[in-house]
């Protein structure tokens, strides 16, 4: 029978072939959006599976009386707490202080290097390709590799016990080559170094204190440790060890399980959430249009199903004849959305969520999960879809059947018919509505008034690794002297930070009078630094290198900072940082509140000392000329650094992109979110389409008989569309104040929103209508042209 069964599935499919075609163009469009959707969500909640005993796995964070946290702690704490703390199984600093360059037999590379303690891999238990993980890092002078960063160095030979130099001085010997880690991981080793190695550094000796906190720390503790114990006995640490002021600092063991969803901007947990909100909508739209269409295809089969009852074929070879048509377009359609995911939608969503969400493999192993899902998601769809007409047809009895009665005559089966297309296009409607919020949300963003100049402003790279650091100092500092006499350049800034790159560098500043404590993001801001971002100054006075020595201590704050002192007015006041009895900083000027950061941060509180003549360690050199001359001013820049011996190229990038970048990630959202919407709206008309094409068949004899009587063909497609836009209008209805729910939700996770507008809603049922009537028209028109000789022919 299975074989009978497939037969004539083969036949009826090709026999309806628009029917078929239908079908299939629109679920594998349909799955194809949410296989890539799954398998970004999947991605995302997999975060650190390839780690071993997760459950024992913890990583430090401090936190301050308010109430922030941060993960990081004193540099010393680890070492107490394994000496003193009996839960811990093993712990390891992971510190970035610097990139060394690594050269072997010609080869040269700077790639993340993290300096790590002898218990990472107790820690960490990554799989080696080469070497031994109990003596990897035990030396001072061990070099531990990824398994891309060895087959750089050495291709695909073991290269344990070969000997790297590190900036051209230090000899390290390769003791381990980790097999490849999971790009979905929070831990990426890429070159491993010892912490005995940094420690020999007087500059990190220098802050290795128990006041800087800058150590991330990873523990496994042991299966039977509770947490708050260890808590407990760190903060008996803290109170023993730990500045006066910073006693009150509470350290806490957070599970490592969360560290991706607790680290995770709340961009990123509103991709991940919207991702899911739109597979599951997409899931919707597809199961309806698939019922809809199947249910209106029974209407011209009740006298098949009614014959194959008569000579002897029972109720269940009805819905097993439905289940094998049904489930054959559902075979093809997942086979096409594969190719479809694979070859089109797989590489753009790389490269819009890889960096935050790791790049998604092409093949499927690992993902065993997701397949599973969309299996049961084909299956669950052939059982509904077949079912519904299956019921209905087998319902009916025979006798009215074989008259050609039944279903056509069922006041109930447009009812359910009507209910699936409303339901259809509100989907789709609340999709194109989230859609039109989103981009406004975006653009709202990139047309803020950020509060400094980014036009004509370009950001060189001062990272080139120069070989000799002193005579590049002295050639950077006559570069920008020129520069300065330049008529065409209006302003230059040598600073490690800009706007968009401010790093979670906070410490707390106390008024010496008040006594009252807040915590700044700190950062230096050269004498150019204002002027070249066009940065007002509220009060004050700008820095000035012809008189740096009066500026020794002076600092910028900006107002949010003087707000939060409780100043009306801030010149002249005193600082001191926390950690320091003797140091005392001057305000010098207060400036405007700016976005240093992107509009999903809120405007912290912000302080900015003077850091002296201008270097190569300062990071960027900033120059905003005149409009239409930067270009050449960039260009004189190149030739004039291409004659200082670096390792790097000269790069630079305009302020405005640097800006734009920051919102690399929703721009990507944006278009994938577009293309679900559009995604929809074509399932959705392709069904209505397929519907309106159908009915007209069904209908053939009495619009051969309107036309022959003069119906006039304007008469017709009215009659045959009126019914469906009454239904896309009640849509619009349904969707407005659920679309209006969810982006209202949905933007709480942005310090700055754009304002949710009634046009928004009326662009989205317009763009919906518009789009409905336009494929309802185009079929109505061609059934309403037809012949009416031939339709009256019909039987």
């Amino acid at each position: 029978m299975l074989r009978f069964y497939f037969k004539t599935a083969i036949r009826q499919l090709l026999k309806n072939r628009v029917f078929s075609i239908v079908n299939i163009v629109g679920l594998s469009t349909g799955l194809a959006g949410v296989l890539s959707l799954s398998l970004l969500v999947y991605q995302y909640y997999t975060f650190d599976a390839n780690q071993k005993g997760i459950d024992q796995l913890y990583y430090l964070k401090s936190q301050p009386p308010d109430g922030q946290l941060y993960p990081q702690t004193p540099y010393p704490l680890l070492k107490e707490m394994i000496r003193n703390c009996p839960e811990l199984e093993a712990g390891t600093h992971i510190q970035t202080w610097n990139y060394p360059w690594l050269n072997c037999e010609g080869k040269e590379f700077q790639e993340r290097t993290e300096y790590v303690d002898p218990g990472y891999f107790d820690v960490f238990p990554f799989p080696f390709r080469y070497g031994d993980a109990k003596n990897a890092i035990r030396d001072k002078y061990s070099l531990v590799l990824s398994a891309e960063m060895a087959e750089k160095f050495f291709g695909k030979s073991d290269p344990v016990g070969k000997v790297v130099t590190a900036d051209d001085s230090v000899r390290l010997t390769v003791t381990g080559v980790l097999e490849p880690v999971p790009s979905n991981s929070t831990i990426r080793p890429t070159v491993l170094l010892s912490t005995a190695l940094l420690e020999d550094n007087p500059d990190f000796r220098a802050g290795a204190d128990w006041y800087n906190t800058f150590a991330s720390n990873y523990l496994r503790l042991r299966k039977d440790a509770d947490p708050k114990a260890l808590e407990s006995k760190i903060a008996g640490i803290v109170k023993t060890n730990y500045l006066e002021e910073n006693k009150n600092v509470k350290v806490v063991a957070r599970p490592f399980k969360d560290i991706s969803s607790d680290e995770s901007s709340p961009v990123i947990k509103a991709v991940v959430n919207g991702a899911i909100a739109a597979g599951i909508f997409i899931l919707l739209v597809v199961l309806v249009n698939l019922i809809n269409l199947n249910t209106a295809g029974s209407y011209s089969r009740t006298k098949e199903m009614a014959i194959k009852r008569m000579i002897g074929g029972s109720r269940s070879s009805v819905v097993a004849q439905l289940g094998m048509e049904n489930g054959l377009i559902i075979f093809f359609s997942m086979i096409i959305g594969w190719l479809l995911f694979y070859y089109l939608l797989l590489p753009d969503i790389n490269n819009i969520a890889g960096e935050q969400f790791g790049e998604i493999a092409s093949g499927m192993k690992g993902k065993f999960p997701v397949i599973l899902f969309m299996i049961i998601t084909g299956l669950f769809f052939t059982v509904i879809s077949a079912s519904i007409p299956a019921l209905k047809l087998i319902s009916i009895k025979i006798t009215e059947a074989v008259k050609g009665k039944g279903l056509t005559n069922r006041q109930d089966n447009g009812f359910l018919r009507n209910v699936f297309i409303t339901i259809q296009f509100s989907l789709a409607i609340i999709l194109i509505c989230v859609t039109i919020i989103l981009n406004q949300q975006i653009r709202y963003m990139k047309t803020a008034a950020l509060g400094f100049t980014q036009e004509n402003v370009a950001v060189i790279s001062l990272d080139l690794a120069f070989k000799d650091p002193a005579t590049s100092d002295a050639r950077l500092q006559s570069i920008v002297a020129e520069l300065k006499q330049n008529p065409r350049v209006k302003a230059v800034s040598v600073n490690r930070t800009i706007p968009t790159v401010y790093r979670d560098d906070y410490n707390t500043y106390i008024d010496p009078v008040s006594g009252k404590k807040v915590s700044l993001i700190q950062s230096p801001a050269d004498a150019g630094y204002l002027s070249t971002f066009q940065i007002p100054l509220v009060e004050g006075r700008e820095f000035d290198d012809r008189k740096a020595a009066s500026f020794t201590n002076a600092v910028y704050i900006n107002r949010s900072a003087m707000k939060a002192f409780g100043w009306t007015t801030a010149v002249g006041k005193q600082l001191r940082p926390a950690g320091s009895s003797t140091e005392i900083n001057t305000v010098a000027g207060v400036m405007e509140d700016f976005h240093y950061r992107n509009l999903t941060e809120k405007i912290g509180p912000l302080i900015q000392w003077y850091p002296g003549k201008p270097s190569f360690q300062f990071g960027f050199l900033s120059v905003r000329a005149d409009k239409g001359h930067l270009m050449t001013v960039v260009r004189k820049l190149e030739t004039e650094f291409k004659s200082i011996p670096a390792r790097r190229s000269f790069s630079y990038e305009l302020l405005s992109d640097k800006v734009s970048k920051q919102y690399a990630l929703l721009d990507g959202i944006s278009r994938a979110t577009n293309y679900l919407a559009l995604l929809t709206i074509i399932i959705a008309s392709l069904g209505m389409f397929g519907l309106i094409a159908l009915f007209a068949r069904l209908r053939v004899k009495e619009i051969g008989i309107r036309k022959v009587l003069g119906a006039s063909i304007t008469g017709l497609i009215t009659l045959l569309s009126k019914d469906f836009m009454i239904l896309v209008v009640m849509a619009i209805v349904i969707a407005t104040p659920v679309a209006w729910y969810i982006m209202r939700r949905w933007l709480q996770d942005f310090a700055y929103r754009t304002d949710i507008s009634w046009w928004m809603f009326l662009a989205g049922g317009s763009v919906a209508l518009l789009i409905a009537f336009l494929t309802v028209g185009i079929q109505a028109a061609r059934a309403a042209a037809a012949n009416p000789v031939n339709s009256l022919r019909t039987e």
